[in-house]
């Protein structure tokens, strides 16, 4: 299972918005076909959302998707609230070549929204029989997000940029046939106009303190519990986050918790729960706000999935409600999301 995360606030609200409510047909571990051939699946689906971030402005994601208000009047006001509709379009191609145990995919992985991650993806998984499974992948954000130029200007109408990251993780599952699963990710943050400060007259040091840009590293550990039936999978996971921002009032690091809870009642059901935790400390002293960040972020789904409806065969409708939350010692940067999402599911 590939995953990767961002810890920045942008980051992880446009993921959650995303890339949640349109989660597939969730399999708790990846599985290569015994066949050649291409497989995969499609999801279609829409979205309902309500959101309160001061710090992301946009999705552009079939149409512009408002997230923050555009104008604010002070930086210790809570932002407005932000509601709207948004389509979903999530899809993973495969082709598997058999006798070699290999497999080559791109698309948008289910289990990555499961834990709250939409990317782009291309990458290749490998059996390497009882040892397990090993993979790698390239990574690119695969909606167009946007964030302010200058997230401080007050009273005026904020400025947009772009928002990109890219990267590349390696893992290893299944290790010797246990449920065991190791998966590092790096990446990189690239803002395309960075002008954090610019309005507040902050020197030239101060100001780079609040650069959003720089280098992002995650190391996973994981582990797949499953009853003998199959009907309950659990997989807890731990996570050791390093937001190395250029910025060192933006950087930070930390540790987190996961877990994953697979219920299949009967053969026409599924229900998914996700939960993550995360605490993360910044390394410098914020020149906006005269004092170091720190935060908690706790987030959870359920997502339900109903095989089969109305007869059709291999499809699937899915239905789901999830909810995040950062809550900072600066209340400028903390972030809610709320979300019901519908979709159907084809596989192939």
């Amino acid at each position: 299972m590939q995953r990767i995360g961002k810890s920045t606030p942008t980051f992880v609200l446009a993921t959650l918005i995303t890339g949640i409510a349109g989660a597939g047909m969730a399999q708790a571990a990846v599985i290569i076909p015994q066949k050649d051939g291409f497989s995969g699946f499609i999801n279609l689906g829409a979205g309902a959302y309500t959101t309160e971030t001061n710090v992301l402005a946009n999705i552009a994601a079939l149409g512009d998707i408002d997230l923050g208000p555009e104008k604010i009047d002070s930086l210790n006001s809570s932002p407005d609230d932000e509601s709207g509709v948004l389509p979903m379009v999530n899809f993973e191609l495969s082709y598997t070549f058999a006798e070699s145990r290999t497999q080559l995919y791109l698309g948008n992985l289910l289990e990555d929204f499961l834990r709250f991650d939409l990317n782009s993806v291309a990458g290749v998984r490998q059996g390497i029989g009882d040892a397990g499974i090993i993979g790698a992948s390239l990574r690119r954000t695969s909606v167009v997000t946007e964030v302010w130029q200058d997230p401080y200007l007050t009273g005026v109408k904020r400025k947009r940029t772009d928002r990109d990251v890219s990267g590349a993780n390696i893992y290893w599952q299944q290790i010797f046939g246990t449920g065991l699963e190791l998966e590092y990710t790096s990446s990189e943050v690239d803002i395309d106009r960075e002008r954090s400060g610019e309005a507040l007259g902050l020197s030239a040091a101060e100001r780079r303190l609040l650069d959003r840009n720089g280098d992002i590293n995650r190391f996973d550990v994981r582990y797949e519990f499953s009853s003998d039936d199959k009907r309950h999978i659990v997989t807890p996971g731990i996570r050791f986050i390093d937001n190395d921002l250029d910025g060192g009032a933006m950087s930070n690091d930390g540790a987190g918790l996961e877990m994953l809870y697979i219920y299949s009642p009967n053969k026409r059901w599924r229900h998914v729960v996700n939960f993550t935790y995360a605490d993360l400390e910044y390394d410098k002293t914020n020149p906006v706000f005269g004092k170091k960040d720190e935060t908690e972020r706790l987030g959870g789904s359920w997502t339900s999935f109903y095989v089969e409806p109305f007869g059709w065969k291999d499809w699937s409708a899915n239905f789901t409600l999830a909810w995040f939350e950062e809550d900072h010692d600066i209340d400028f940067y903390d972030t809610t999301v709320k979300l019901i999402g519908v979709g159907m599911l084809r596989r192939f």
